[in-house]
């Protein structure tokens, strides 16, 4: 081969590595897919990296789940290798990731990967995705959170994910937040995504009450009483609110006549116990929130069926103080406030509620 052909070959070969390392890296792409507007709205100044838990299930299997059943959906999910995004609830809308943090932050579930190839691939690109999101927003890096923040911050959740996940590929949530940090700091744009917009399509206000909100009936199993009856809504008198003055209150059932109702207690005994979602006295697991000792707070939050905009506003008395304690909207995620009614370590002797789209004026 003569020198001028030498040259020309190496000349050829270094063009053509230019032009590979020019060739930017395959990137995620986002694609829309809602399936959920949510629980309300948020006012999110936030986002939170989860984790699915779910070793091998893909993205696009949760949003499958997510559309059949939304109670638990987030904002975004990402594939097991990273390389889709799927956009399933409006970012404007609340969902129910984080605890009491809910209506502060957007989140997104990264698919749990079973191989170190797609959690390497996975990793890069959810440093990105993360990174352009931010920018998108206007937020800088002190505004990403992990799952696990989120519960020293606000409370309400156990999680302490994606840590654990994180740690079984060598890596830490310190490891990827500094590569969001340095992803940033380029300029660059990675991926084909839109972080979707932050407000209401339609207006967040409330729209107007129409005739008759939702009505909510509830009851106390009070210890050497039993069953007492149903209350409706509140008022004045007897009949005004659930329980008996001066008797704890062991178990509790709550309804609405449209729309839905999740409620749990904490007692003296075993704290926090699970949300419940059905009234029935008769089921004292799945129907009814207590576990037979004293009762000393309650959490509720509500769901409107899509038509109009309400919250479940509660209040509620207990055997060492005198009067009501300050009304509590939903769970105290909606509007802030009190996340439940009572006083923790003082048996709740009497309670009251409504639905409204306003605070109401409960007297009794």
């Amino acid at each position: 081969m003569t020198d001028a052909a030498k040259r020309a070959t190496a000349f050829a070969a270094a063009v053509a590595l230019a032009l590979t390392l020019c060739v930017p890296a395959l990137a995620y792409d986002q694609q829309e897919d809602i399936v959920s507007d949510g629980h309300g709205a948020n006012a999110a100044q936030y986002l939170v990296i989860h984790e699915t838990a779910n070793p091998g299930a893909s993205a696009y299997n949760h949003t499958l789940l997510w559309s059949r059943d939304d109670t638990y959906a987030v904002h975004y999910v990402m594939e097991l290798d990273g390389s889709v995004v799927y956009h399933t609830v409006p970012d404007w809308a609340l969902c129910w990731h984080v605890g009491n943090g809910n209506y502060s932050t957007v989140g997104i579930e990264l698919a749990h990967a079973t191989n170190s190839a797609d959690f390497n691939k996975q990793w890069t690109e959810a440093i990105e995705w993360a990174g352009d999101y931010l920018n998108q927003r206007g937020w800088g890096i002190d505004r990403l959170l992990s799952h696990n923040d989120c519960r020293y911050i606000w409370g309400g959740t156990d999680h302490t994910d994606p840590t654990g996940y994180f740690a079984s590929y060598g890596k830490s949530w310190a490891d990827f937040k500094a590569g969001v940090r340095e992803y940033m700091a380029t300029g660059q744009y990675s991926g084909n995504v839109t972080a979707g917009d932050p407000t209401p399509q339609q207006p967040a206000t409330k729209p107007a009450t129409p005739a008759g909100s939702p009505n909510v009936t509830y009851a106390a199993y009070v210890g050497g009483y039993g069953w007492l009856d149903d209350v409706t809504n509140s008022g004045t008198g007897s009949d005004g609110f659930a329980g008996i003055p001066y008797e704890p209150m062991r178990y509790i059932t709550m309804s609405v006549d449209a729309g839905s109702v999740r409620y749990r207690v904490h007692t003296q005994a075993n704290g926090w116990l699970d949300w419940v979602y059905e009234s029935d006295k008769s089921d004292y697991v799945y129907g009814a929130a207590g576990d037979g000792s004293v009762i000393d707070g309650l959490q509720a939050y509500y769901t409107s069926d899509g038509s109009n905009w309400y919250q479940i506003y509660y209040r509620a008395q207990d055997v060492d103080h005198v009067g009501y304690w300050d009304t509590v909207c939903d769970d105290g995620t909606t509007y802030g406030g009190d996340p439940y009614a009572g006083c923790l370590g003082s048996g709740m002797d009497r309670l009251q509620a409504e639905i409204s789209d306003d605070w109401p004026a409960m007297v009794g």
